[in-house]
Parts: structure tokens; sequence; C-alpha cells
């Protein structure tokens, strides 16, 4: 489903399409393209990966950029739009690989707002490999996912503590990357999108659970 692109930051140096909102929510990272192949990439196709949840639909909501100097990002107020417009246009689930060790707010309201509207939410606990989730996945509302190694101990980059629900695999992921490729990743980035897809089939299968039965489902 074509989303939108909130990024719009005219007055910071930036490179690309950053400068004014529009409906071409591109990805120029392949962040984002990684994210949603773990998702929902195609199967039985021959080709690549296979999603957590090949069936369902991605929105693409753009809320960061690319710095002048490289690297990805990310205004408070265009997250936040990112979110209600997700809860305001349909989405079950929202994936949120991304965060800081700031609460922000106007993102907490956010956040608030697309919980009251149903929406399952799951957030990147946070790659700085100390205690505590970053700030949106920290919040009570929101699935807080540490990222797990292949023997599925903890990967070392990962956050842990009291404040992160669940893990998933983080490390050397393969998924869709720009121009048609694919590639690996790893970081609680890359778990997020796993709870993400587990959520999208809880929902595929039983429509009527409510996002706090998906939440205590998953995290039991």
């Amino acid at each position: 489903i074509v989303g939108w692109d909130f990024s719009d930051a005219p007055t910071l140096p930036g490179r690309g399409d950053y400068t004014e909102r529009d409906n071409e929510p591109g990805d120029e990272t392949g962040h984002g393209t990684h994210v949603s192949g773990i998702i929902a990439a195609s199967a039985n196709n021959g080709v690549g990966v296979a999603g957590i949840a090949w069936g369902c639909k991605i929105m693409p909501l753009r809320a960061g950029f690319v710095v002048a100097s490289g690297g990805a990002f990310l205004q408070d107020d265009d997250v936040s739009a990112a979110i209600v417009y997700a809860a305001d246009n349909g989405a079950k689930v929202i994936n949120m690989s991304w965060g800081d060790s700031v609460d922000s707010f106007v993102i907490h309201d956010a956040v608030e707002y697309a919980y009251h509207r149903g929406c399952v939410l799951v957030g990147a606990a946070g790659n700085s490999h100390t205690a505590g989730a970053l700030y949106p996945a920290a919040l009570k509302t929101v699935l807080a996912v540490a990222a797990t190694e292949q023997d599925n101990t903890l990967a070392f980059v990962s956050n842990f503590g009291a404040s992160v629900d669940i893990a998933a695999p983080g490390s050397a992921i393969l998924s869709t990357q720009l121009n048609n490729t694919y590639g690996v990743l790893s970081g609680t980035s890359m778990a997020a999108p796993h709870v993400t897809g587990v959520a999208a089939l809880l929902l595929s299968q039983r429509p009527d659970l409510s996002n706090e039965d998906v939440r205590r489902i998953l995290i039991a």
C-alpha cells in the first residue's frame, strides 16, 4: 500500500528527498526495505527469502532522511505524524525499528493514540548493549524486542533488562535490499520485524484478538 513521506527538514543538511512531505515514501538507506522483507517478502517464488507473514500488506511510511555526512536522522514530529497516519489508515501492526534514549512527549502521545486505536506496536530495544530498551520500545504499550544470535543467546549489541519484553533473531539476517538485491544486516531493527510478522500471523488467524491480546500471547 503506498504510504507517505513525512520527512520535511529543509533547514538541515541532508541529501535526497527530505525537504517536504509527499506521497513518495521511497527508501534511501535500505534499512526499511530490509525490515519489510523480514515481515512480508514473497514466498514460493524461488528468489531470495520468505517473510514471516508473506501474505500481509505493507504500508511504507518514511520519517527519516540521509544527512549530508551520511547516516540517517529522524525528527520527532515526522515520526509522530507517521504513527498517527498508520493508526488512522487501517494499520493493524506498526513496526518501529528505530529509537532514542529520550522519551519524546510527542512520540509518546502518538504511540498512545495508535494503541487506543487498536494497533499492535513493536519496537527495537536498541543496539548499545546496555540495560533498558530505547524509546518508544520502552513504553508499556509497545513490545520491546531484543536480538538473539543464531545459537539463541542474546546478541552482544542488543539492549536488555526489565523493559525488554521478548527476543527474536537479529544476527546476520538475510533480507531484501535496494535495487532488487538481498543483503545481511544485524541488530534489534532486524529482530523487531520478526515479532511484527508473527503478530500479523496471529491477527490473520484470529482477527478478533485485541492488540493487548496479541501482546500478552507473544510475551507468554
